[in-house]
């Protein structure tokens, strides 16, 4: 009995951080696309940059 529940409290856990770093990797990729976005249309109007 008790090693179902270590189990599922482990399953938990994993999935939680399985969650958890989608997410973090779903905002780096946001981040970075944006920041690239920015530098393909500074390349596009040189005068758009400082």
């Amino acid at each position: 009995m008790v090693s179902f529940e270590l189990l599922g409290v482990l399953y938990f856990v994993v999935t939680a951080v399985i969650a958890v770093l989608a997410v973090y990797a779903l905002v780096l990729v946001v981040v970075f696309l944006r920041l690239w976005i920015r530098e393909l249309k500074a390349t596009q109007h040189p005068g758009g940059d400082k």
